[in-house]
């Protein structure tokens, strides 16, 4: 078995080989077979031709103290990310005698962590903030050469190109950013040849994806407070069209009314993001490259938080909706009538209404739609309304559940395989949904689950309208409206490395929110009633409805499955009634405890004191959270931040205790 490099090189004839390949290297006589890695012979001809010094007894500074300080703010978060993960490998870094080290996207050191010996030997050596560590200036090393191939590095000894460097040994990592994948910066640790060991390159790569994890949370966390602060000066845009993008001029929202104004122009929502606006996240009075003519420059407004810009909005002014009381009359005929797929929808409530409502708007835009709600909300009868009332409803809706399948399972259903792909391939391939749904609807559901490798290749597929089959080089066209679905929460996803943040706001351009049944139980007699002919229309059997206790019972029980669940519950009594109506005795086992609450709706018993004291700590509870709401003037982050508790735990809190829009004192029906 091969050994690894240090214990290779830990034996002197093999370093003095590796010596003696440099030297013939340099002086031009070719490179001995096998005297060194690959990687190192390729690292070794790039310094060649970029004449990069062999007797550089050390790196150059690249930077003074001020411009080190002004580095240091520019690449703050990187800095902010990694310090935490630094701190935490002290103990290895004291105990192997090594450092850790930083640095920017060229390789200049932002920051140093570990053995106080360590990092004074490695002042010999420019290892030192602000020294320039690029392989085209300092030769073969862990950073520059992790950075050249954008892959992890450990270099020994000898395989290093500059000679002053050959006694130290370093593993690096590059750190990429969590939305786009781009190199922002690399992790390094270095020591001198004795003390280092084969267990830093994993702790690089360990602690440089620890570093991705934290960024990813970050950069969650302020769009989270961009979108916080956009919905609390809602009212100053009036009915413009709003188009919010993050700090770096990423699209990251858009409301119907530019969606709508855009598509006017011939324009896509994912096209803003290349309106030259993101100049402005620079702190530019104005974008670098010319905006378009219908654009206006005061049209644009930066989102400012605490002397921190989290992002720039753009709001079209357009004339405001006011349809005549005839026009109304006559929308909400046509929202009832048979055509309209929405109207369809059983349910009447306020919240399925806002719901059904904003689907509608969702339906013109020829932009991904994210369905968010508990499972078993309906969110494949929404997809499909979205379909049938869309501009792709004559092409073809394709559902496929991303959920419950290997991930090689789920390559070949999305994107279809080549004939001989694989063991069992069917002879002349077949096509993926991809290309089933190309010219109509494809509906991911449960897109949370989906692995991470395959997220990519939807990335590319979202963003080239290209797919290729498993096993086949060949590009092949599809244009499809994507919807997507989760029960999950994609930003904690995101946060947690399970979920790419680019495909994330890929999808959720546009979101839809779909209420639990809990949320809606006024339409339950209306469900009911439905899922009743439903099931006698299927099964050829009469039409048996329940009685007033039983729709009593059902309003009273929680519903965990939500719609789905009433549907089965409902049509599992209407298969095993025996009378002409659904009474009490054809519930469900686990729902007869809710038959009491229609007596105990009628008449209402006294609560013991401790329910009372227990009701009094709830609502104090709850006022308390409106009031930190209200007085960081809807800034969940610092309510959170106010109240002593994760932003997290105040969603569960304001769910917990019903605090709408309406509770805080805004309007229930806004943006985003």
């Amino acid at each position: 078995m091969a050994r690894d490099p240090i214990s290779r090189l830990s034996a002197t004839g093999d370093e003095k080989a590796i010596t003696v390949a440099w030297e013939k290297f340099l002086a031009g006589d070719g490179m001995p077979d096998d005297a060194v890695r690959r990687m190192i012979e390729d690292s070794w001809r790039r310094c060649l031709q970029q004449g990069v010094n062999p007797i550089r007894r050390a790196a150059p500074l690249a930077v003074d103290d001020d411009g080190l300080h002004s580095l240091q703010r520019r690449h703050a978060e990187l800095i902010e990310a990694a310090k935490p993960v630094m701190a935490q490998a002290r103990e290895f870094l004291a105990e192997s005698g090594t450092m850790m080290v930083l640095t920017d996207p060229a390789g200049v050191i932002l920051w140093v962590e570990g053995d106080p010996e360590a990092k004074y030997n490695g002042q010999n050596i420019q290892l030192v903030p602000g020294a320039l560590w690029d392989e085209s200036v300092s030769g073969t090393n862990a950073i520059g050469t992790a950075l050249a191939s954008g892959q992890p590095v450990q270099i020994c000894a000898a395989e290093h190109f500059c000679e002053g460097i050959k006694h130290w040994t370093c593993s690096a990592s590059v750190i990429r950013d969590p939305y786009d994948g781009q190199i922002i910066g690399a992790l390094d640790l270095s020591g001198l040849s004795g003390s280092h060991n084969t267990h830093c390159l994993a702790l690089a790569v360990a602690g440089a994806g620890r570093i991705e994890t934290r960024l990813a949370a970050l950069e969650m966390e302020k769009r989270a407070r961009l979108l916080d602060l956009t919905l609390i000066r809602n009212k100053r845009w009036g009915d413009s069209g709003l188009v919010i993008f993050d700090r770096r001029g990423r699209l990251v929202r858009a409301n119907e009314r530019a969606g709508l104004f855009l598509n006017g122009m011939g324009m896509e929502i994912a096209a803003c993001a290349e309106l030259g606006i993101a100049a402005l996240a620079d702190g530019a009075a104005r974008p670098r490259h010319p905006l378009p003519q219908w654009m206006k420059p005061d049209w644009i407004e930066p989102v400012i938080d605490q002397e921190e810009r989290l992002g720039t909005v753009l709001a079209i002014p357009l004339a405001p909706r006011r349809p005549s009381a005839a026009g109304t009359a006559s929308a909400e005929r046509a929202g009832r009538s048979v055509g309209d797929a929405f109207g369809r929808i059983v349910g009447t409530s306020s919240a399925l209404n806002l719901a059904k409502n904003r689907a509608r708007q969702l339906a013109r835009l020829h932009v991904p739609v994210l369905l968010l709600g508990p499972t078993g909300a309906g969110k494949e009868v929404f997809a499909r309304a979205l379909h049938e009332a869309g501009p792709n409803t004559a092409g073809p809706f394709v559902p496929l559940n991303c959920g419950g399948m290997t991930r090689e399972l789920l390559a070949s259903e999305l994107f279809g395989y080549a004939e001989g792909a694989f063991t069992g391939a069917r002879r002349g391939g077949m096509a993926g949904k991809f290309e089933s749904a190309h010219g109509g609807t494809l509906f991911l559901d449960e897109i949370g689950e989906m692995p991470l490798e395959l997220q990519a290749h939807l990335l590319r597929v979202l963003e080239e309208g290209e797919v290729y089959r498993v096993g086949e080089s060949k590009p092949r066209k599809v244009h499809v409206r994507m919807v997507a679905a989760t029960n999950r929460d994609l930003r904690a996803e995101v946060a947690n490395g399970n979920f790419r943040m680019d495909l994330y706001y890929r999808l959720a351009v546009t979101v839809l929110r779909l209420p639990a049944l809990a949320d809606h139980k006024e339409d339950i007699p209306l469900l009911v009633r439905h899922f009743v002919e439903q099931a006698a229309c299927a099964y050829a059997m009469p039409a048996k409805y329940p009685t007033a206790e039983v729709l009593a019972a059902l309003q009273g029980y929680s519903w965990p499955g939500n719609v789905r669940e009433l549907r089965n519950v409902v049509e599992g009594m209407v298969l095993l009634a025996e009378g002409d109506e659904l009474g009490l005795d054809d519930l469900p086992q686990e729902m007869t405890v809710a038959a009491p609450l229609m007596a105990s709706t009628l008449a209402p018993a006294a609560p013991s004191p401790r329910s009372a004291a227990s009701g009094r700590l709830a609502e104090a509870e709850r006022e308390a959270i409106i009031a930190a709401i209200q007085r960081e003037h809807g800034n969940f982050t610092r309510a959170a931040g106010r109240l002593g508790i994760a932003k997290s735990t105040l969603y569960e809190k304001m769910k917990r205790h019903g605090i709408d829009r309406a509770s805080i004192g805004w309007d229930r029906i806004g943006y985003p």
